[in-house]
C-alpha cells in the first residue's frame, strides 16, 4: 500500500510545480516588456529557456519532501490557509511536526486568502507518505500510532489519492513518448509560413503586372549548448522575390547635357526598375533569387553571453551569414517589427529605419548596460557591431554573388557604352568589400519612452543597393531607386531607353567609358562605389496600454568614389499602433512617412540633375492583424505610395495603391 501511495508521491509537487511553472512560462514569452523590447533570436532563446526551465521545475518538485529538507515546513501552523476545523489537521500536524514532510507550494506561499482545497491537503498528505516510506527502507523507527493515522487519513482520501495516481501515470506516459519522439536535447524548430494574395494599382504600374498569390517559408533551428548562448540556422524559401517586385513603366527625367548646358529627355526602358518603394515584408527571401520556393539556408548567428568581471555582462553575436542589424540592436518600433516576418506591418519601410538596412552579411556585434548612466537617464545599452555583405567571397573584383560566375578582372561593362566602366566594381571578402560599421546608444526614459540614436559608416560597391543589407545587386529593399543607386539597376535601363527631347540637338550615349566632355554625349551612370555616413534617431512611447507611438527619422551623406561628387538622402516617418483591438492578440497599425529619397545636394553624375521636377515618396499604410488562434492570423492592409520614385510621371498623376491580405502560419 505505501509502494503504491509513494508513487502517486511523485504528482503531487509536480502538479502544483506544472501550474506554476507554465504560468511562469506564459509570462516569459508574453510580448515585450516595457523598457526593452526583444530581438528575434533572443525572443526565440527565451522561448527556449522557458520550455527548459518548465521541464527542470517539474524534476525538482518530483522531488520535494526527499532532498529539500531546507525548506521544509516545520509547523503545520505555517501553512496558514490550513483550517484546524477537522481531525485531519491535527493528525497530519503530528506527521508534519515529528517527520517535517511538508514543504507547501513549490514557490513558498501558503495562498494565505482562501481555503485549502481536498486536492492541496491530498498532496500535503502524500508528501508525508513519501516520507514515512523514505524512513521505513533506512529502517529508522516510526510510531504505530503515526501509522494508524496514515491509514485513516488514506481511507479519508482515497478517492483524490487515487486520482493523483492516475495522473501520474498519464503525466509519465506523455513524457516517455515526448523522450521517445524528441527532435533533439538540445534543439529547437520554430517555423513560420506566409503566403499572400497582393495587387498594385496606379499610374506607376506595369501593365504585366497582375495580382499575385506569394510564399515565404522560414524554418530556424534554435540550438542552445550551455542554456544561455544560442546557436540559429534557418532555412529559407519564396516566391515573392526579384523582378516577382512590381516595376514601373517609364519613369522620365530631364537631365542637363555639361557639355551644352541643354536640357536631355531620359525615359527608362518600360518594366526594367524594380521599386524599392513598393517593397512587403514577405518578397524579403534568402539572399539569393530562389523564386521557385528553392531552399537555401539565409541565416546562421551565433549568442553568446560573456561576464569578464563583476556586473559587466556583454552579449556577443557572431554570424556568417545573413547577418542584419535588428539581430541584436533595438530597433524601437513594436508592433510593426517583426524582424520582416509575418505579424508586424505589410510594407518593409514600416517595420523598422531604413537605417538598420544599410548594411549585413557576415561579422560580430555586442551590447551591454551602461550602469553609470542609469542613473541620469534610466537603463541604457549601448551596441556596436561590424558586418560584411560578400565576406564569403575571395575574389578580389567582381559582384561576389555566387549566383553567377562573378570573380571577374575588369571594371564590368557599361551597357550603355558596350565598354568597361571607368570606375572599379569593387572588391570582397571581410574587409575588402560591402561592409557596415554600426554604434548605437539606446536608453529607457519614464519606463514608457525608449530613444536611441544610431550611427553607421558603410561601403557600397558600384551595383550594391545603399539600403539593401549589404547584398552585391540588386534594387534595394526600401526607398526610390535614386536613393539606393544601384549602377547596375540604373545603368541598364538607361542603356535600354531613350535619349534626346524633340527639337533638341541629337545627343547620344557617350562611348569612351570615361565620361568624356565630348558634346552632345551622355552617360550619367558610370559611377563608383560609395561611402555613406548615416546617422538616424528613433523613439517608441507607450501612451497606454492600448497604444503605442514610435517613429524614426535619419539622414545619409553619399559620396562618390573617383567623381569627386556627394549626395544626400532623407526619411522618416511614423505610426500608432493599437495592440488587442477588439480580441486579444489583434493589431491595429497606422503608419505614414516618407521613404529614404535623394535630396536636394549635388547630384551624383557628371551630367548634374538639375532640372527634373522631384516629389518626396510619402507613404501611408493600414493594416489589421487578426489573431484566428495562437498560432494562425490574417492581415488585410492597404499600402498608399505617393511618387514611388520620386520623378514626377509626366504622363499625369503618380501614385501607386497596393492591397494585401496575408495569412501567417507560425509553430
Amino acid at each position: 500500500m505505501l509502494k503504491l501511495l509513494w508513487k502517486t508521491l511523485l504528482v503531487s509537487p509536480a502538479i502544483v510545480g506544472t501550474a506554476l511553472a507554465v504560468s511562469s512560462a506564459a509570462m516569459a514569452v508574453e510580448g515585450p516588456s516595457q523598457s526593452e523590447f526583444s530581438q528575434s533570436a533572443t525572443a526565440g532563446m527565451e522561448i527556449a529557456q522557458a520550455q527548459d526551465e518548465l521541464l527542470d521545475k517539474l524534476e525538482n518538485y518530483s522531488q520535494e519532501g526527499q532532498t529539500n529538507t531546507n525548506d521544509q515546513v516545520t509547523s503545520v501552523s505555517e501553512l496558514r490557509d490550513v483550517s484546524p476545523t477537522d481531525w485531519a489537521y491535527e493528525a497530519l500536524r503530528s506527521l508534519v511536526e515529528r517527520y517535517g514532510c511538508i514543504v507547501g507550494y513549490p514557490d513558498r506561499t501558503f495562498r494565505g486568502n482562501r481555503a485549502t482545497s481536498r486536492w492541496e491537503f491530498a498532496a500535503g498528505l502524500n508528501a508525508c507518505l513519501n516520507t514515512m516510506e523514505r524512513l521505513i527502507q533506512e529502517n529508522v523507527a516510526v510510531l504505530r500510532e503515526d501509522i494508524e493515522k496514515l491509514k485513516r487519513l488514506m481511507q479519508e482520501f482515497e478517492a483524490e489519492l487515487a486520482a493523483l495516481g492516475a495522473r501520474v501515470d498519464n503525466l509519465e506516459g506523455r513524457v516517455s513518448f515526448l523522450e521517445d519522439h524528441q527532435f533533439s536535447t538540445t534543439t529547437k524548430l520554430v517555423g513560420e509560413v506566409i503566403m499572400a494574395a497582393t495587387a498594385a494599382g496606379g499610374s506607376r504600374s506595369s501593365e504585366d503586372n497582375q495580382a499575385v498569390l506569394q510564399d515565404r517559408v522560414r524554418l530556424s533551428f534554435n540550438t542552445s549548448f550551455s542554456g544561455e548562448d544560442l546557436l540559429v540556422t534557418r532555412l529559407s524559401a519564396s516566391t515573392g522575390t526579384g523582378t516577382d517586385r512590381f516595376t514601373l513603366t517609364e519613369p522620365n527625367l530631364q537631365v542637363i547635357n555639361p557639355n551644352t548646358g541643354q536640357p536631355i529627355g531620359i525615359a527608362f526602358e518600360e518594366n526594367q526598375l524594380i521599386n524599392p518603394t513598393a517593397t512587403q515584408t514577405f518578397n524579403i527571401g534568402p539572399r539569393r533569387n530562389e523564386e521557385d520556393n528553392n531552399v537555401v539556408i539565409d541565416w546562421v548567428g551565433y549568442y553568446a553571453p560573456i561576464q569578464p568581471y563583476g556586473n559587466l555582462k556583454i552579449n556577443t553575436y557572431v554570424t556568417a551569414w545573413g547577418g542584419k542589424w535588428y539581430d541584436f540592436v533595438p530597433t524601437l518600433n513594436p508592433y510593426f517589427e517583426d524582424f520582416d516576418g509575418g505579424k508586424g506591418s505589410l510594407s518593409t519601410f514600416a517595420q523598422r529605419n531604413p537605417i538598420y538596412r544599410i548594411g549585413g552579411g557576415a561579422g560580430a556585434g555586442m551590447s551591454f548596460d551602461v550602469g553609470w548612466l542609469q542613473s541620469l537617464l534610466g537603463p541604457t545599452s549601448l551596441s556596436f557591431g561590424y558586418l560584411a555583405g560578400t565576406a564569403n567571397s575571395p575574389c578580389i573584383n567582381g559582384g561576389g554573388d555566387q549566383s553567377q560566375d562573378s570573380c571577374v578582372n575588369n571594371n564590368g561593362i557599361n551597357p550603355a557604352t558596350g565598354e568597361e566602366y571607368a570606375e572599379s566594381a569593387g572588391g570582397n571578402g571581410l574587409f575588402n568589400g560591402n561592409y557596415g560599421v554600426l554604434a548605437q546608444i539606446n536608453t529607457n526614459l519614464f519606463n514608457t519612452v525608449n530613444v536611441a540614436f544610431t550611427f553607421i559608416n558603410a561601403y557600397h560597391k558600384p551595383d550594391s543597393p545603399i539600403f539593401g543589407q549589404g547584398v552585391p545587386t540588386g534594387p534595394g529593399e526600401v526607398g526610390t531607386s535614386f536613393a539606393n543607386f544601384s549602377r547596375s539597376e540604373l545603368n541598364n535601363a538607361f542603356a535600354n531607353g531613350s535619349v534626346g527631347s524633340p527639337g533638341t540637338p541629337t545627343t547620344t550615349f557617350n562611348g569612351n567609358g570615361d565620361n568624356s566632355v565630348t558634346p552632345n554625349q551622355v552617360n550619367p551612370f558610370d559611377i563608383g562605389g560609395k561611402v555613406t555616413n548615416s546617422y538616424g534617431g528613433a523613439l517608441t512611447w507607450r501612451l497606454a496600454e492600448w497604444l503605442n507611438f514610435s517613429a524614426f527619422g535619419s539622414y545619409t551623406n553619399v559620396r562618390f568614389i573617383g567623381r569627386g561628387l556627394s549626395a544626400e538622402v532623407w526619411t522618416g516617418g511614423g505610426g500608432f499602433a493599437f495592440p488587442d483591438l477588439f480580441k486579444e492578440g489583434n493589431l491595429l497599425g497606422i503608419f505614414a512617412g516618407v521613404q529614404p529619397y535623394l535630396g536636394d545636394g549635388r547630384r551624383p553624375t557628371t551630367a548634374q540633375f538639375s532640372n527634373f521636377t522631384s516629389r518626396n515618396p510619402v507613404t501611408a499604410e493600414v493594416f489589421y492583424r487578426y489573431q484566428v488562434t495562437d498560432n494562425i492570423s490574417i492581415t488585410p492592409g492597404v499600402i498608399w505610395i505617393g511618387n514611388p520614385d520620386q520623378f514626377v510621371n509626366l504622363q499625369g498623376a503618380d501614385d501607386e495603391v497596393i492591397g494585401t491580405l496575408r495569412g501567417t502560419f507560425s509553430f
